[in-house]
Formats: C-alpha cells, sequence, structure tokens
C-alpha cells in the first residue's frame, strides 16, 4: 500500500534533521491516521473537512504537488490518480492530496518550505537564473 506509507518515508528521508537547510517536520497530528501503514488506500475528502480546513489548490500546483507525490520513496513509475489536489491544514499540520472522484488516494505531509513553494506557484512567482558558469580560466585558456 504505497500512498498509506509514503508519508512517514517521505518525513524520515527528506526531512530528518539533515544537512544544514534541514528543518524539524511537524507530526501529522489528526491526519496521521491517513499516513500510517494501516489506513486505507483511497480516503474521502470529506474525511479532511471534518478534522481540517481543506483547500483546493491551483492547476499549477496539482503538477507540482503530483511530480512530487511520484519522486517520494518508493518512486512511481506512474502518475497517481487525481485531477486535481487540496491542502488539508489542521494546527502545525499541513497535509497535501492529490484527488480523483472526491477521493484521495495519493497523500502526504508537507513541510514548511514545500507551502512555501505552493505559495510562490500560486503568485506567479519566478525565481531569476543566476549567472552561467565559466569554464574559462582568467588567463584566457
Amino acid at each position: 500500500m504505497r500512498s498509506a506509507w509514503c508519508g512517514a518515508a517521505f518525513s524520515a528521508l527528506f526531512f530528518s534533521g539533515v544537512g544544514a537547510d534541514a528543518q524539524q517536520f511537524p507530526s501529522g497530528g489528526v491526519f496521521d491516521k491517513w499516513l500510517n501503514a494501516s489506513a486505507p488506500e483511497c480516503v474521502p475528502v470529506t474525511a479532511f473537512k471534518s478534522v481540517s480546513t481543506v483547500t483546493d489548490l491551483s492547476p499549477a500546483q496539482f503538477q507540482f504537488v503530483r511530480a512530487l507525490y511520484v519522486a517520494l520513496p518508493p518512486m512511481s513509475r506512474t502518475l497517481p490518480p487525481g485531477d486535481h489536489a487540496v491542502m488539508a491544514k489542521a494546527g502545525d499540520a499541513v497535509m497535501l492530496a492529490i484527488v480523483s472522484g472526491g477521493e484521495a488516494c495519493a497523500r502526504f505531509l508537507a513541510p514548511d518550505f514545500v507551502q512555501a513553494m505552493l505559495g510562490e506557484i500560486r503568485e506567479g512567482r519566478v525565481r531569476q537564473v543566476g549567472l552561467p558558469v565559466s569554464f574559462v580560466t582568467p588567463s584566457g585558456e
């Protein structure tokens, strides 16, 4: 059951506090029951709405969430089912879910930096590329 343990694997691998930019990954809180190994594969979005504030994500945000989900361990060779994504917030915990037919079969916790990226996507912000690397030595060789 890929989606059931994906959130735990994602947090353990990417947000374990390793590296200079690492941050403490928040607990899943009310979302834990939908992210553990015994969770059902698909969960009605209405279940999230009963314990959190659920916001529909834009089409661009949906594509970002879908691509991020595919890269989660275990990496998928197929896109998850769904035609849009939602963000569910409860306290400090934020869960992202890809939705099809009112059910979320792909879901995971989102740390602060992923939430910030989603905000940048929503606002249409673009980061400028820096100067290209030059392989010419100062002496021109």
